[in-house]
């Protein structure tokens, strides 16, 4: 069995270096069959689901790239200070989203949860104009209450 820090750095092996190819070989040995993931977009039980969703990653984006900043553990979890880079098919320009994710080890050293933090209204919401225009009209609202 793998202990707490030996799988997160699997886990922070794994992320830096991800692939279409990763995704189909090297989640089996990372994560396990039921695991639960959760990100400000999706929230799945299985393996199998989860894979579906980095696929689909992989069919959107344009070299998708994760760095683990930091990293902290305890016991059977760990927290990873990440950066997200990418680009959209559709658009040349990089794109950058920070966050953590929050990791669960079962007794077998998988991991068993995955739960992504990030700002969806920094990184995404205020990148559309509509959306932008509305929530500084809220925000300006807030502030003046």
């Amino acid at each position: 069995m793998l202990s707490t820090a030996q799988a997160l750095e699997n886990y922070k092996e794994l992320f830096e270096n991800l692939s279409q190819q990763s995704v189909e070989e090297d989640f089996l040995q990372v994560f396990s069959g039921d695991v639960y993931f959760k990100d400000p977009f999706n929230a799945v039980h299985g393996l199998d689901k989860m894979q579906t969703i980095f696929r689909h990653m992989f069919s959107t984006l344009h070299e998708p790239q994760f760095r683990i900043l930091d990293l902290a553990s305890s016991q059977n979890r760990g927290f990873l200070e990440w950066q997200f880079t990418f680009k959209l098919k559709t658009n040349a320009e990089q794109q950058r989203i920070k966050g953590v994710s929050k990791i669960e080890i079962n007794e077998h050293g998988k991991v068993c949860s995955h739960i992504d933090y990030w700002d969806t209204g920094e990184y995404v919401y205020l990148k559309v104009p509509v959306l932008k225009s509305i929530i500084a009209l809220i925000n300006k609202r807030l502030i003046s209450s």
